[in-house]
């Protein structure tokens, strides 16, 4: 079994992207990063666009997972 290494994201994006999927479930599409950033701005007050984007790559990130059945919340 090969075990590909991933990218290292901070605890607090984590934190809020999660937070964010379950306070609008309905809000975020798996496959289009571009949907899920312009949410997240809507959503949420962030002013640096660095952290929406790499918040709204997580939330992508994350549905894709769950869609395809690999992804255990933790």
């Amino acid at each position: 079994m090969v075990t590909r290494m991933g990218n290292i994201r901070p605890t607090y994006i984590k934190r809020i992207a999660k937070e964010l999927i379950n306070m609008y479930p309905d809000k975020f599409i798996a496959s289009d990063f571009q949907h899920n950033k312009e949410k997240v701005a809507e959503l949420a007050d962030f002013d640096s666009k660095v952290l929406r984007n790499r918040i709204a790559g997580y939330i992508s990130r994350i549905l894709a997972t769950q869609k395809k059945g690999h992804y255990n919340e933790t």
